[in-house]
């Protein structure tokens, strides 16, 4: 409408109930082409943060496809149009339940 007003409002995001406030984090970075075997043993290993009460009550692990590949998922061709994406990411909880969020951009195919 015409009569919209600007507002100086960005976002009506709050941590979720309930949270806990923390005085470390930590976030490390790999690039490069890494089988799937590698990331499996990666997951593995960072489970055992699990085995001290006070290091993790969860983690999370998030794959990301480059934008340009040939391939998104298994053999399926990757239909980059805008933004390319092709990932999947790992919540996992210290009785190691966990959640598993897959996305792909808008000409892929869903995952298997």
């Amino acid at each position: 409408s015409r009569d919209n007003k600007s507002s100086s409002f960005l976002s009506t995001y709050c941590c979720p109930q309930p949270n806990t406030i923390v005085e470390k984090a930590f976030l490390c970075t790999i690039t490069g082409f890494i089988i799937p075997e590698k990331i499996i043993q990666l997951l593995e290993q960072l489970c055992c943060y699990f085995g001290e009460p006070k290091l993790a009550h969860w983690l999370t692990v998030t794959v990301h496809g480059f934008a340009d590949s040939p391939v998104s998922w298994r053999e399926s061709e990757h239909g980059f149009h805008k933004g390319g994406e092709n990932l999947y990411n790992f919540v996992i909880f210290r009785n190691l339940d966990y959640w598993l969020q897959m996305a792909v951009g808008t000409y892929d195919d869903c995952p298997p």
